[in-house]
């Protein structure tokens, strides 16, 4: 990794005035575009099986979109490296972070796939039971990154840590944080209630505000949560690259 560390690109990959973080919503936009992608994976898939599949993605692809975060966290400085791993260039033509198609490869890739150490199940019926999918839980989706980047040459560990704001500058330190909370409640910087949903949410840390919320991205944009306030759960999980 870069001397400096990889905590200098947050600024990058987290813009206050531009793309802060992934957004699981972005490829709908346009998910045709993304054929080429999905077909590595799905070649039977028509266009409009991709449509549908990326809507999937779009309702249920949060864990995905902030673990898509913490690869820019770690290669940013190291452009080349990146495409020559993933097949993909960081930099989209507008200049912008190529968020979207490492995002889409990842999900297709991964999604629906359930493991133990070097057992892949497969279950293309797990989302049936969930009008919008079933998501990830800290449980698979740490088995699904570390899965993906192995496929990749790369080396990850997803472990689950203990956090709060006193905590979590030291945390960041040795690599990038997600966290999981159910239910959904995010707050501005000023810890006004801004968002709330009834299911569960995952979320890349990007840090500690001065009043102590703990600053996110979600749906590419800057929120807030406040510690110890989810009934359900706030689960945080540390990813450390070893190469």
């Amino acid at each position: 990794m870069d001397e400096r560390g990889y905590l200098d690109n947050y600024k990058y990959v987290f813009d206050p005035n531009g793309l802060y973080g992934c957004n699981q919503e972005a490829p709908y936009a346009n998910p045709i575009w993304f054929k080429g992608i999905v077909r590595k994976y799905y070649n039977e898939y028509t266009d409009s099986d991709i449509v549908n599949r990326i809507y999937r993605l779009k309702t249920e692809g949060c864990g995905y979109s902030a673990l898509t975060n913490t690869i820019f966290l770690r290669f940013y400085r190291e452009q080349d490296r990146f495409e020559k791993i993933f097949g993909y260039p960081m930099f989209r033509s507008d200049g912008k972070l190529n968020f979207d198609e490492l995002l889409v490869d990842f999900y297709f890739a991964m999604d629906n796939h359930n493991g133990f150490l070097w057992f892949d199940r497969f279950n293309p019926k797990e989302d049936d039971k969930y009008a919008n999918g079933r998501g990830t839980s800290r449980f698979n989706r740490g088995w699904r990154f570390e899965t993906y980047m192995k496929k990749h040459g790369v080396s990850v560990e997803v472990k689950t840590v203990k956090a709060s704001p006193e905590l979590l500058p030291k945390i960041l330190e040795n690599g990038p944080v997600i966290v999981g909370i159910y239910p959904t409640v995010l707050y501005d910087k000023n810890g006004e209630k801004t968002f709330e949903a009834k299911s569960g949410h995952g979320m890349s840390v990007t840090g500690v505000s001065e009043n102590n919320l703990i600053r996110v991205s979600s749906w590419g944009q800057e929120y807030y949560i406040k510690h110890g306030s989810y009934s359900g759960f706030e689960a945080y999980q540390q990813i450390i690259y070893n190469t």
